[in-house]
């Protein structure tokens, strides 16, 4: 199951996000603070007091919802952040259809699942920091490394409307067919047909995990200034409540914490995935509309 987080299909608006939040008394007459609990930000608004409400969708190894006990990537990253914060996590099934509107409805606080920071987003919600790159893979059976690997193949499959398909056009041409999901593009690969197939590097990695002879490799470790997907690779980041300026600046601290002192790189090579995603701007890309 593919999920669209760096496709380009536009959002749903704000309009939703008028309905009011209520204060978590994360510091005060809160549950954690009777507890003996003080957190790192004081007075962090948030859906329902004391908890921090996550919308989880499922794209293994970032997140999965588990039925009700999340794991992954992600979740270590916010678990972290909301123990630091004296707030309980309370987890929700999402979907990237719903995400964002559950999150401007006021239904949960962030999502989380590898969610890119896009301009069309960002008239809906607000984005924490950013946590890795999302970065495009490349599966081959000949050990491609890049773009230029790519050019030497006869069939080159891809998902259509991921942010890299428009530029691979142009480059490979009819070389390259396009697929609605992962499904039937590692299908065609499998069998044949295909010399290379081309998806989100994480996805991959879990799909080839226990294959012989199939090597995942990611694409941005080698920058192709052709590829703008690969040149500014998009970053994921949690979405939040548009205006939430104590739940981001929370996220925020928590995230660079996690970055700086090597928590994100560890989480993500005791993935199987590169250390090479965790290297994000100093300053959050953002994809531009198009």
């Amino acid at each position: 199951m593919i999920s669209n987080r760096i496709k380009t299909a536009g959002l749903l608006t704000a309009s939703a996000l008028t309905l009011g939040l209520s204060v978590s008394a994360c510091g005060g007459t809160s549950d954690a603070s009777s507890s003996g609990c003080t957190p790192k930000h004081a007075d962090i608004q948030t859906v329902a007091p004391g908890k921090l409400t996550i919308g989880v969708i499922d794209i293994p190894p970032f997140s999965s919802y588990g039925s009700g006990n999340p794991t992954g990537i992600d979740i270590q990253i916010v678990n972290k952040i909301a123990k630091d914060e004296c707030l309980t996590p309370a987890y929700q099934q999402a979907t990237y259809a719903d995400a964002v509107q559950s999150i401007s409805g006021g239904n949960i606080d962030l999502a989380l699942g590898t969610i890119d920071a896009t301009e069309k987003r960002l008239k809906a919600v607000d984005f924490s920091a950013s946590t890795y790159l999302d970065g495009m893979g490349i599966a081959s059976k000949s050990g491609a490394t890049t773009v230029n690997d790519l050019e030497k193949m006869n069939k080159v499959g891809t998902i259509d409307g991921y942010l890299w398909v428009e530029d691979l056009k142009k480059i490979l041409g009819d070389k390259l067919v396009t697929y609605p999901s992962s499904v039937e593009l590692k299908a065609d690969f499998d069998a044949g047909r295909l010399d290379a197939d081309v998806d989100a590097y994480g996805v991959q990695v879990l799909q080839f995990k226990d294959v012989q002879g199939v090597t995942v490799a990611l694409a941005n470790e080698k920058p192709d200034p052709r590829v703008g997907a690969i040149k500014n690779a998009p970053e994921a980041a949690f979405p939040i409540t548009k205006g939430n300026t104590s739940l981001k600046e929370a996220l925020d601290a928590g995230i660079v914490a996690q970055r700086e002192d090597g928590t994100i790189a560890k989480l993500l090579t005791d993935a199987g995935l590169s250390e090479a995603l965790g290297k994000v701007a100093a300053k959050q890309y953002v994809v531009p509309a198009s």
